[in-house]
């Protein structure tokens, strides 16, 4: 089960209804990338969200749409950005099966990872500045430049090199 972090206007644009539960105390399930914050971002070119691990802080960036779309929006670039990692495609399979089987919403509550969020929604805004009509070509490319890029007081503070490490039974902090 993965567990998505969000805010109150982020639950709105996906249609969900009702309050926002607390997070849970216990490990959401077998899935190394289990735990993930989102945010959306409203630009001229559309609305976008950027969703952020919480153990990697990998990083996926798609077209925001209400909910069933949206969670296939965001399978489809974790399993993008894992095959860019060249995370094998059985690995990356089971791991979609064992995170993204039930997803739960839950009110933001790790500060740190919201600012980092803050931050990445900037530099997309930013790169896609110069896009009329962005491709998801060229939506892609700002998402491996956004794993490229170091986040401070990380142990492994580049998320495409914490989610290798990851994979390859390193772990990180």
């Amino acid at each position: 089960m993965a567990t998505i972090m969000c805010t109150k206007a982020l639950w709105r644009s996906l249609g969900g209804s009702g309050a926002l539960l607390s997070r849970p105390a216990s490990h959401p399930g077998p899935g190394k990338l289990a735990v993930w914050g989102a945010k959306a971002i409203a630009l001229p070119q559309g609305d976008f969200c950027v969703a952020m691990n919480e153990t990697t802080y990998l990083t996926l960036v798609f077209r925001l749409r209400p909910l069933p779309e949206f969670l296939a929006r965001l399978t489809r670039a974790l399993m993008y950005e894992l095959k860019h990692l060249g995370i094998p495609e059985p690995v990356i399979l089971r791991e979609l099966e064992a995170t993204m089987a039930r997803i739960q919403f839950v009110r933001h509550s790790n500060r740190s990872l919201l600012g980092s969020l803050n931050d990445v929604g900037f530099r997309v805004a930013w790169a896609l500045g110069d896009e009329a009509r962005p491709s998801d070509a060229a939506i892609a490319r700002i998402q491996h430049g956004l794993n490229e890029m170091p986040h401070v007081n990380r142990e492994v503070p580049c998320p495409d090199q914490a989610t290798s490490l990851l994979f390859s039974g390193g772990g990180t902090s």
